[in-house]
């Protein structure tokens, strides 16, 4: 009688064989290998893949193993990666639906090996109709889906980051709205919401308003200080944050803010609060101000709170503010960002300055 076949130990019919990998905390790596031929085979696909790990080490390619669908990747990715490190908000806004509105349905579950810079480059060139915002936003999800994909041996390589891929918005750029020196005078005279004329004149976001509390208020020293923020929950109501960019600050009171300031009740610990003495929802805010603008004459523009905000920055560069002051009583994340808004402003200035003096000399 002959000897038995070897027959494999699972019931699946498929042969095992273990075998370390590599090295972790707790000891020996091991990983199975599997084959419908014999055990040996599966010991043959272990060695193989030693050989790869170890070319991947000498050469510095990634060795890929099992790839990943872009659409299942970049919803792990929302849920492990975005989800537990920004705000409720920002993950829906800036994340979430960036990627379920624009790149899932493009990219759909293709394997992500197989997405190439010109690929990349084709999504851009077909959504050229979306602002430059939305584009960053886009691409900034495109690189940290690949990034965390080649950090979890899914792909080795992040066509997002090529520097033949360019992206650039078709849309008209929209400049921000400012009131001009005369209209917010004006504005601040006819007014009848203090918070309209608050905003003007200290150039806080909305949230930070709605946050302000008494305690914040020095009006010996005449400062104030900003170290919260009122945000909206995605599933409603309100909840209390740090500013953007972690932007506590400091800043000098203006005396038009300070009147604004003297005339407010003191019953509550919000220095501008609702009908039940809480913080103001800024959603709510918005919508009297609106109300608020709409019984203004007609020859004032309606401006958005943000571009009342934009006023009072644009403001003191007209007063000789420089930059670097502006940016820390506007809390803004860097200087870039400050000289991008409010620089153009001042060259815009410079030229008018220019025609008028071309124009004396011409009459002189």
């Amino acid at each position: 009688m002959g000897r038995p076949k070897n027959k494999p130990a699972r019931k699946d019919g498929y042969f095992e064989y273990k075998g370390v990998v590599g090295q972790g905390i707790n000891g020996p790596i091991r990983k199975s290998f599997y084959s419908k031929i014999s055990k040996k085979d599966a010991e043959r696909k272990y060695q193989d893949y030693l050989v790869n790990l170890k070319t991947a080490e000498v050469t510095g390619v990634g060795f890929v193993e099992i790839g990943a669908g872009f659409t299942e990747w970049g919803r792990a990715w929302l849920e492990s990666y975005k989800k537990p490190t920004v705000s409720e908000n920002t993950y829906l806004w800036s994340y979430k639906n960036t990627c379920e509105k624009h790149l899932f349905p493009y990219f759909k579950n293709a394997d992500l090996r197989v997405i190439q810079p010109a690929h990349i480059q084709k999504f851009f060139n077909e959504h050229q109709h979306l602002s430059e915002s939305m584009l960053a936003k886009l691409n900034m999800c495109l690189i940290g889906i690949f990034a965390s994909a080649i950090e979890n041996d899914k792909c080795y390589k992040n066509p997002a980051l090529s520097k033949n891929v360019v992206w650039q918005s078709g849309k008209e750029k929209q400049e921000k709205r400012v009131y001009a020196d005369e209209q917010i005078s004006t504005l601040t005279a006819l007014v009848e919401l203090p918070e309209i004329v608050a905003l003007l004149w200290t150039g806080m976001r909305i949230g930070e308003l709605c946050g302000l509390m008494w305690q914040d208020v020095d009006m010996k020293n005449d400062v104030y200080t900003i170290q919260r923020s009122i945000a909206v929950k995605v599933g409603g109501g309100v909840e209390v944050r740090p500013p953007k960019w972690n932007s506590t600050r400091t800043n000098p009171i203006e005396p038009i803010f300070k009147r604004v300031l003297e005339q407010q009740p003191k019953t509550s610990i919000y220095v501008f609060p609702n009908e039940k003495g809480m913080c103001q929802n800024p959603n709510t805010l918005r919508q009297k101000i609106s109300r608020a603008m709409d019984r203004l004459p007609e020859d004032i523009p309606r401006l958005l709170p943000h571009e009342l905000r934009h006023t009072y920055g644009t403001a003191l560069r007209r007063r000789g503010v420089d930059i670097y002051s502006i940016q820390k009583i506007m809390g803004h994340k860097d200087i870039k960002m400050t000289t991008e808004l409010y620089v153009h402003n001042e060259v815009d200035e410079l030229k008018k300055a220019i025609l008028v003096q071309k124009k004396q000399i011409q009459s002189g």
